[in-house]
């Protein structure tokens, strides 16, 4: 971090200075300046309001920029998302690597109608912060749909077994990683029946366990040999999510399949997801526009070209993200793309008019 930063953030830097700092004067980098004016609104310090007056100015595209590479502490994240209303930079901040739950569950109140989906879609911070959706809930510009789907996501993912149990529910899942499947499988988190109203005992959710494994047996009393296909359409939504946050790369095979785009996403957000699987992902015509976005958001996948070249040629790709990365193809694959019926006409446009200049010359 650049030592006038720094400073600044100790409390060292003269007033002069810091006036000079929050208000965008001095030579620092777009990402330490996002630091210091962070530092400045979150504290609550006497140059807090024109911090925000200089968040306010920048430009998008710098904004864009500095959150571009890692941002730690996450707080610049944040400060985005609590003063600026653009879409797209709003979508990069909340789906940056580091943004974090605590993060979201701050933010919500503050965003603009338009990017709700964004916190609503991303099962993996609501599940570990609910209340996430209660903010939603009560957001000014949230529509019908909006509240119904909230309504939806807490019937059919949130409603399990006491939150404590649940957290040592979710541990299990380290079994199927670790290729212990029939061992974990019961003990995944058990949705609660429509006639429960309280959350389920330790000793209750043991019974239900049992109940389940009970119910797939054989009426000799022998377990089935059951493929994992067959294991896998057994489960319940809110376990296939979960399955699909932590399993491994045959879960991801089978849930990637799956209609429902919160299992979906799962997939992509799972950590151990390699860079063989988000290519064939890329050009999967099932998938969800949000998982395209999702892979289009993450720097590391996007310097391979198979990935990109997948994402600009499916036709579910959103269209302005796919002219976004037209110029990163191949000039014979442009020439492929311009012949493909199954491409966008505006696309397939621009990929003509961008190979022809070339010369012929492969990159």
């Amino acid at each position: 971090m650049h030592p006038l930063v720094e400073k600044f953030l100790q409390g060292d830097l003269p007033e002069p200075m810091a006036n000079a700092l929050v208000g965008g004067s001095l030579p620092v980098p777009s990402i330490d300046l996002l630091q210091a004016l962070a530092y400045a609104v979150f504290r609550e310090t006497p140059f807090a309001p024109r911090a925000a007056e200089t968040l306010e100015s920048m430009p998008e595209g710098v904004l864009q920029g500095a959150i571009a590479g890692p941002v730690n502490p996450p707080d610049p994240l944040g400060l985005i998302c609590r003063y600026r209303k653009e879409p797209a930079l709003l979508e990069q901040a909340m789906l940056h690597e580091d943004f974090t739950s605590a993060w979201m569950e701050r933010v919500v109140p503050h965003l603009p109608g338009s990017v709700l989906d964004l916190p609503l879609n991303n099962q993996v911070m609501w599940i570990e912060r609910p209340i996430i959706l209660d903010h939603l809930e009560e957001h000014p510009e949230g529509d019908y749909n909006l509240k119904r789907k909230i309504q939806e996501f807490r019937r059919d993912v949130l409603r399990l077994i006491a939150p404590e149990i649940a957290k040592e529910r979710l541990e299990l899942i380290d079994e199927v990683e670790a290729g212990r499947l029939d061992k974990a499988w019961a003990e995944l988190p058990l949705p609660q029946e429509a006639s429960d109203e309280e959350s389920l005992t330790d000793h209750q959710a043991r019974e239900r366990a049992e109940k389940l494994l009970r119910s797939i047996k054989e009426e000799g009393g022998e377990e089935p040999t059951l493929t994992l296909t067959q294991r896998v359409m057994k489960l319940k939504t809110n376990q296939k999510i979960i399955l699909a946050i932590k399993g491994g790369k045959e879960e991801r095979t089978l849930l990637i399949r799956e209609s429902n785009r919160l299992i979906q996403v799962a997939v992509v957000r799972n950590g151990r997801i390699t860079e063989g699987e988000i290519t064939y992902i890329a050009q999967m015509r099932t998938v969800t526009d949000e998982v395209l976005r999702i892979i289009s958001m993450n720097r590391e996948w996007m310097k391979k070209y198979p990935i990109v070249k997948n994402l600009v040629m499916n036709p579910r790709t959103p269209l302005p993200l796919a002219m976004n990365n037209l110029r990163r193809i191949r000039e014979f694959d442009l020439k492929l793309m311009a012949k493909d019926r199954n491409v966008s006409e505006a696309l397939r446009r621009e990929a003509k008019r961008l190979a022809e200049p070339r010369g012929g010359t492969p990159q």
